[in-house]
Parts: C-alpha cells; structure tokens; sequence
C-alpha cells in the first residue's frame, strides 16, 4: 500500500540568514558544509553533557535550514539555539504543513514528480520540496494552494500520522519529545549508526562526550526494536526476575499486523537477547534495517 499522512504532530523550525550554516555547525552534531540544496541528513542537538534534545533531519534551502521536528520541543529547541546567536546574523521562524508519504512504489503512482531517493531533496514543477526521508519514505513540504498536492492526494490512500510514527519504529529512527529530552546520549539511541553525527567535523555541543564513547569504545547501550502481542502501559523493559535492563522510548499499535505493538527501546548490550518483560508481558526483539554492533 502506498500512502500519505499528515504531519500535525511535526513543525519545522527554520534558521535563515547570512551565518546559517557556520552558526549550525558549532550547534549540530551532523556537518553542514557537507549539506547543499539537493541533500538533507539526520543530525542531533545535544546538551553540554552529550544528552540528546533533538533528532531532526535538516534541508539546507540557499541560506534558510529547515529543522524537522516533533511539534511539541520545536519551541524549546528554538528558545535554546536563540541563546547562542550573540552576533551571528540568523532569525529563526515556526512553520507546519508537512505531509509524510509512504509506500513501495511512490515513483509508480507518482509519475509526474521528481521522487528523491534517501538523503535527496528535489523540486516538483510547480516548487513543492520533496526528502528522502528513508527507503520507502518522503518528506514533503509546500504551501497547501501546491497544484502538486493534487496528484498526491488523488494516488495516495490517506493514513493517521501514528502510520508514520510506527514506520520510524520500524527504521530505527528515535522520536525525540518532552517525555525524553535529555535521558539518552547519542549512541544509546543509534544516532552514529543512522548517520546523524560526524567524527570529523569541529566543535559542537557535546561532542566532547560523543567522542570520548565512540573511541573508548564504552557503549554499555543501544536501541532496539521490540514487539508484544497486547498493549504495555509501563516503559521498564526487564527480566524475568523483574530486574530492569532498559525502557521504552517510542511505540506505536501495528495495525492489522503480530506484533500489536511496537517499541523502540534502549537496552542494555548485556541483555539485548535475554528473555524480556514489561509487567508479565513478553517483549520480543525485531529486526531493524541497519545492523547495531556488539
């Protein structure tokens, strides 16, 4: 099924002005002087500590970056960055209107657009901006009087936007929010494996501890994909004898399909193939789409 959802739950925070991209690149953990209007990447905001505030995948659009991000820390991420502007010449602005497209054969039923592959952004004819969000994922983002909408809407079967928060699930991509701000460093939530971090580039917040972990080789944690048959209402992952190994970090129902439930979970490396647990409640380990090392 090739699908289409509404991304109310998802803003975009824009940073425009003359010292955009070397004002990010002391900001963001993913290199900016890499990025050009045809790319987009995975990039994380970090605390001092080396704790996540933000996953958003960021388009570089002339001197304007687009930051996609969870609705409800768009503000907070804002009134953060805006403390360290001192004289960089930046302003920073609010918008929605993004619409997540899904589905094995979009290029099929899409025709007359230009779809990306992942890491790409392009332009439809009528200036409607497209990203590859993931393999079988686009971003898209434009005005709604767009007459580019119109083949999408007509081709597209329109799904709730817990769709798309389920295919992150399923890619391994963490969903930052207000309920998990600040608990996890980067690699704990996969963030140098789905290429949102450089270990080239310069200074940035955190990169100090991002760095230090990556070469010590001292990572104690990692994020899983689990599954379970009914409906959890805790966040403890734990074995059998109720110890705790890890927690939930996202999850989603999986309609129509075993496992009802699916989670994004960080986890011990310890314990990743134990029996595992939430109240009683069996928690399978899933794959995801990219290998997550011993």
């Amino acid at each position: 099924m090739d699908w289409r959802s509404q991304l109310s739950a998802t803003s975009i925070l824009s940073i425009g002005g003359a010292d955009t991209v070397s004002f990010l690149q002391g900001q963001l953990s993913n290199d900016m002087h890499a990025l050009d209007d045809t790319h987009c990447q995975w990039t994380a905001y970090h605390q001092p500590d080396g704790r996540v505030l933000a996953v958003p995948l960021v388009l570089l659009q002339g001197n304007v970056a687009s930051l996609v991000l969870p609705t409800d820390i768009v503000d907070d991420i804002r009134q953060r960055l805006s403390r360290y502007v001192i004289r960089a010449k930046v302003e920073f602005s609010v918008g929605d209107g993004l619409c997540g497209l899904g589905g094995a054969d979009l290029a099929g039923k899409l025709p007359s657009l230009p779809i990306p592959q992942p890491g790409c952004v392009t332009r439809t004819a009528g200036g409607l901006l497209l990203a590859g969000y993931s393999k079988q994922r686009i971003l898209a983002c434009g005005p709604p009087d767009n007459p580019d909408w119109q083949p999408i809407n007509d081709a597209l079967t329109e799904e709730p936007e817990t769709i798309w928060q389920l295919a992150d699930i399923r890619d391994g991509i963490p969903r930052v929010t207000t309920a998990n701000q600040s608990r996890y460093t980067a690699q704990m939530l996969n963030l140098d494996l789905i290429g949102a971090i450089s270990f080239s580039k310069g200074c940035y917040a955190g990169q100090e501890i991002i760095a230090r972990t990556q070469n010590l080789g001292k990572i104690k944690r990692r994020l899983y994909r689990l599954g379970s048959a009914t409906e959890i209402t805790g966040d403890d992952v734990c074995l059998a004898d109720g110890k705790k190994v890890g927690e939930i970090l996202n999850r989603q129902r999986s309609p129509g399909d075993q496992p009802a439930w699916e989670y994004l979970a960080v986890i011990r490396l310890d314990q990743r193939k134990a029996e595992l647990y939430n109240d009683g409640t069996p928690l399978g380990l899933l794959d995801l789409p990219y290998p997550v090392p011993d």
